[in-house]
């Protein structure tokens, strides 16, 4: 458990808080490529960390992402006009490049020398896997992170995401939770392999208390989960942690890699980033219509939102019927499963009353890992793994070994060769 003054130091993120501070001086996802596909199309509104915020392609292509307010009389720049150049406050005309330089102040008279003081706050991004990363740190952003699908070509990579009404913390902790996939989503009569990790159902099923082995990286925390296998072998799941919102998810050889990324929108929502990348070939469209349609409830959105259509306010579409029959929750897609019960936590839980076993060894390292490094940084040191972006040459995968194999052994496997 946590006492309620760490829990705050874990969860808020909002006006300043220590977390929300450690959490941007490292790059993140701030919205889909496709959100703002058109080069000089509409703004779209932008939160994260509990900032407003204003994103636009202009008609050169190039992205700008602006504080929401224009420094001359916060009016919100999503009205704006997307012209060439930059974006035109509607109230009085002053318009502003994707670095936030002033370029047209056409309210004040042409000798003014006003144009050239004046700046929107504008963030550092990166385009890259289908996202647009952003930087909300203070001074020069660091390296953007060399992680394997963001070099990718386009067509080796699908990026989706979905809104989660409840705090960061309980969707990454979700992420990282290796045990409650032998009960949260077991489907007795699942027929396809949706998790990408071949022996996966049958290991799971068989030993629901995974064994955890847990190292720090350069990047975050590399966690081999260990189930049994068959008499001789171990069935491995090596889980990557890239802090402080990232996880790279295990998946067998071969097989369709997968990450999740978790960003704060505020200090009770965020977004659930999810990537799927095939490193040595393009998606084919079977591949693709499954991760348009396939997730049942999940991939469905309210129209006009990135909110799936099972949800809180329907329960999350669960069928008792099924719930006995075809799956232990009656909720049917794996990515909806999550969402409900991190939701079902509360905007924020408490983890003052909560009661930690061995199972959940990764998420109490993790937020020790997490609350060190904002108190850190309140003290004026820099997070080294900000920093880390050529550290990020590794997999999450799952695999069976002969039981003669360490927990080293198994963690080396997912390790990629220097770029």
């Amino acid at each position: 458990m946590l006492s309620l003054e760490m829990n705050r130091m874990l969860t808020r993120v909002e006006n300043g808080a220590p977390m929300g501070n450690l959490i941007g001086r490292f790059w993140v996802p701030a919205l889909l490529s496709e959100e703002i596909a058109e080069p000089g199309g509409p703004p779209v509104r932008v939160r994260l960390l509990g900032h407003g915020l204003v994103a636009f392609r202009d008609p050169e292509g190039r992205v700008g992402l602006l504080d929401a307010r224009c420094p001359h009389r916060s009016v919100d720049l999503f009205f704006g006009r997307n012209e060439e150049g930059g974006l035109r406050c509607v109230y009085h005309g002053w318009k502003f490049g994707v670095d936030g330089a002033c370029v047209d102040m056409p309210s004040e008279p042409a000798s003014s020398p006003m144009k050239a003081k004046v700046r929107a706050r504008a963030y550092p991004v990166h385009e890259s896997g289908g996202i647009v990363w952003a930087y909300l740190g203070p001074g020069e952003a660091p390296a953007v992170p060399d992680i394997e699908f963001m070099s990718l070509p386009a067509s080796h990579v699908y990026a989706s995401k979905r809104l989660m009404r409840c705090n960061y913390m309980q969707a990454l902790e979700g992420s990282l939770d290796t045990s409650h996939l032998s009960f949260l989503h077991q489907m007795n009569l699942m027929s396809k392999d949706v998790f990408g990790v071949g022996d996966f159902q049958r290991f799971s099923d068989a030993d629901g208390a995974p064994r955890f082995f847990c190292a720090d990286t350069s990047y975050g925390m590399s966690i081999s989960a260990r189930r049994d296998g068959d008499d001789d072998s171990y069935y491995w799941r090596v889980t990557q942690w890239l802090m402080p919102v990232g996880v790279l998810v295990p998946t067998a050889p071969g097989s369709v890699c997968r990450a999740n990324f978790f960003v704060p929108i505020d200090d009770g929502n965020c977004w659930w980033y999810r990537i799927r990348y095939q490193p040595e070939r393009p998606l084919d469209q079977e591949e693709i219509e499954e991760y348009d349609a396939g997730d049942l409830d999940y991939s469905r959105r309210v129209p006009g939102t990135y909110e799936s259509m099972g949800n809180k306010e329907n329960d999350y579409l669960i069928d008792r019927g099924k719930q006995r029959t075809e799956s232990f929750t009656g909720i049917l897609s794996a990515q909806l499963q999550d969402i409900a019960v991190q939701e079902s936590q509360g905007g924020i839980v408490d983890r003052s009353i909560e009661h930690l076993g061995t199972s959940d060894t990764a998420i109490a390292q993790t937020r020790r890992r997490l609350i060190n490094a904002a108190q850190a940084l309140e003290e004026g040191r820099t997070p080294p793994e900000a920093g880390a972006a050529s550290q990020y040459r590794m997999r999450a995968i799952a695999i069976t070994l002969n039981r003669s194999r360490t927990f080293d052994e198994a963690a080396a496997l997912a390790q990629l060769p220097p770029a």
